[in-house]
């Protein structure tokens, strides 16, 4: 046997869903409060964003492939 580990539904859903939590929460903390919680709330409604453009810096490009005849 392998030391494989099961393929579960939460292993590639689980940042997902942590992310979405945080934003949600963020945004209800914007609703609800203010003073410290709109410092908090800008933070977790921005990780959505910071996230996508700490990837997208990150990510390989294309390498363009040769057409062949």
């Amino acid at each position: 046997m392998s030391g494989r580990r099961a393929r579960t539904p939460w292993r590639p859903l689980g940042a997902p869903l942590l992310v979405a939590a945080l934003t949600l929460g963020g945004l209800v903390l914007g609703l609800t409060g203010s003073g410290w919680r709109d410092a908090l709330c800008a933070a977790a409604t921005g990780l959505p964003l910071v996230l996508f453009l700490l990837h997208w810096r990150r990510r390989r490009r294309a390498v363009p492939v040769r057409k062949t005849r």
